[in-house]
Order: structure tokens, then C-alpha cells, then sequence
């Protein structure tokens, strides 16, 4: 009797989850995000080694084939950075980075009491679509320097990206070319004086995050002459 009740409940376990479409999706995307994690592991970055040709069909658009990879993104570079004012750096908001969002939608990496369905809504479903559907993958290899305040408060240290973007195709790990790629705070901010807390710090970082973005697409387009490219444009540097 009572294996034929775990089995009744086994079957209805199954056609639950069955039921869920979020299911297959949130788990082959994270596949795919294991597959990329070991990868990066073994990424190109010297650019002697890097192929030098174009690659036909290739498409950065949420419904195209091909993401970004950017594992730095919202964490800081230092830790302890926090103390003196820095706020993480992210290349893409959550629902424009299939990297970073696709965990937790398996509740993976989400903050305390949070709850795993919020990211499997309509706002995150097409960047978790974009994760299961990719052929190709970008991955940026630079070091990061966030914008931060001294600890007095009246001055700070302007941010940078400085690293290179290399593409590879993902089910055969076949390395398919790099570019160099760099960013900075703008001048106009560089020579600025005054508070650089709060929602000024955070200014600051959507300049830094802004200008990224816009160097990536620009060596990108360069790089690879015929990909398709998003257009993604934020009003501040929140998620």
C-alpha cells in the first residue's frame, strides 16, 4: 500500500512539473550556462591565436543566436571596495544577460526569502529563451575597475574596462576570433568635483556601464561586419 502511494505521488510530482513549461526551459538554459562555465576556463585570449575571418548568421538579438558572457558582472572586482563607495559593475541589466539570470530562475544565487519564480516571468523568459537557443557565445575577458569615492568623499577614482571579447561556437568549443576592447568614464565626468555618493555614484556607474556597452558594440561590429546587434539603451544603472 504504501509503495503504491509514493508511486501516486511520484506520478503526480511528474505531471506537475510536466505541466510547467519554466521547467525544461530554466533547466536546459542552465545546461547550456555549465557548458559555458567550463569553457571560459579555457578561453583564447592572446590574440596571435585568434582566426580572422567573419562569421555569417550571427545574431545578438534576443531572439538570434548568439549571448554575451560576462561572468564579473554585478560583483565587485575588490570586495572590500564597498567601504570606500563602489557599487558592481554590470555590462547588461538582468533582463538582457542570459548569463547572469538564468541561475536564478533556478533559485540559484537569488538573495534570501527571494522567491525563484520572479525570475520566470515575462520580463526574464526571453533571455533564458536567447540561453537555451545560442550557438555562439562572446565572452568578455577584461578587468574591471568601478568608479569609487576616497573615503573623505570629495574625490574619486574614475572607472575602466580594459580586456578583449572572444567568440566561440558553443556545442563544438571551436575558438572563432577576438578583438581587443576598452572603456572609461567620460571625460566630462573624469573632471567633475563634488558628492559622488548615492545616486550620484550610481551616475557614475551608468556612464562607465553606457560607454562599455558602446565600445563593445562598436569592436564587435568591426570585428564580425555582419552580426546583428541589439539595441539596448537604459535610463540609470539599475537592474
Amino acid at each position: 500500500m504504501r509503495r503504491q502511494v509514493l508511486v501516486a505521488a511520484f506520478a503526480m510530482f511528474s505531471a506537475v512539473a510536466a505541466a510547467d513549461p519554466m521547467e525544461d526551459l530554466t533547466s536546459s538554459a542552465l545546461e547550456k550556462r555549465v557548458a559555458l562555465n567550463m569553457m571560459r576556463k579555457e578561453v583564447v585570449a592572446e590574440p596571435a591565436k585568434w582566426p580572422k575571418g567573419d562569421i555569417a548568421g550571427l545574431d545578438f538579438n534576443k531572439t538570434g543566436n548568439a549571448i554575451i558572457v560576462h561572468p564579473e558582472s554585478g560583483r565587485l572586482s575588490d570586495p572590500f571596495a564597498s567601504l570606500t563607495g563602489a557599487v558592481p559593475f554590470k555590462l547588461f541589466h538582468l533582463e538582457d544577460d542570459p548569463y547572469r539570470v538564468t541561475p536564478m530562475a533556478r533559485g540559484i544565487g537569488v538573495d534570501k526569502g527571494e522567491d525563484k519564480a520572479k525570475y520566470r516571468g515575462d520580463k526574464y523568459k526571453p533571455a533564458l529563451q536567447q540561453m537555451q537557443r545560442a550557438k555562439y557565445a562572446l565572452f568578455i575577458v577584461a578587468k574591471v575597475q568601478e568608479p569609487k569615492i576616497d573615503l573623505g568623499g570629495k574625490a574619486f577614482t574614475p572607472g575602466k574596462l580594459e580586456g578583449s571579447a572572444v567568440l566561440y561556437e558553443i556545442e563544438s568549443k571551436k575558438l572563432l576570433g577576438g578583438f581587443p576592447l576598452e572603456a572609461r568614464n567620460s571625460d566630462k565626468v573624469k573632471t567633475r568635483t563634488g558628492d559622488y555618493t548615492g545616486q550620484a555614484l550610481d551616475a557614475l556607474m551608468h556612464d562607465l556601464e553606457s560607454n562599455a556597452r558602446a565600445a563593445l558594440w562598436k569592436a564587435l561590429k568591426a570585428r564580425f561586419p555582419s552580426a546583428k546587434l541589439p539595441t539596448i539603451v537604459y535610463l540609470n544603472s539599475k537592474e
